[in-house]
């Protein structure tokens, strides 16, 4: 069985520094963060903000996944997100760790949507496209 996530949720992570990051460091680590989803051409699966970021290198990344993802969809792609901003040379450090997971839901209490796996969920996602044909959404365009 696997989760899908259709809510928001607020990432905290630690970058590995010695020293203090300053604040132009700061802003190239958001300038990195902010921009992943349109770099990588992922705008129409998540959206990422920056929320808030530390000279002790630790920051929030609020994540709204913009389509139905599973949890460790969610994690390549925070894996993949500061993967990618460490390696510019704007941004002192090496490595990170993610620290809290903050979860976000529209209401409280309402049962988890599952599915028995990643094939199930495409076959979903391929059963709800399958009645559209690319003519037939012209006047939507």
């Amino acid at each position: 069985m696997t989760v899908v996530v259709q809510n928001p949720l607020d990432v905290i992570i630690a970058l590995d520094v010695e020293d203090e990051i300053s604040g132009e460091a700061m802003f190239h680590l958001a300038d990195a963060m902010d921009g992943y989803e349109i770099e990588k051409g992922l705008e129409n699966e998540l959206v990422v903000d920056i929320v808030e970021i530390s000279s002790a290198g630790v920051f929030a990344v609020h994540v709204m996944p913009q389509q139905k993802l599973t949890y460790d969809q969610i994690m390549e792609y925070v894996n993949d997100m500061v993967t990618t901003a460490l390696k510019r040379e704007d941004i002192p450090a090496g490595s990170f760790k993610v620290k809290k997971v903050m979860f976000r839901p529209a209401t409280m209490g309402a049962p988890s949507e599952t599915v028995e796996g990643l094939d199930e969920l495409k076959k979903k996602v391929d059963t709800l496209w399958n009645g559209f044909k690319k003519e037939d959404m012209k006047p939507y365009v």
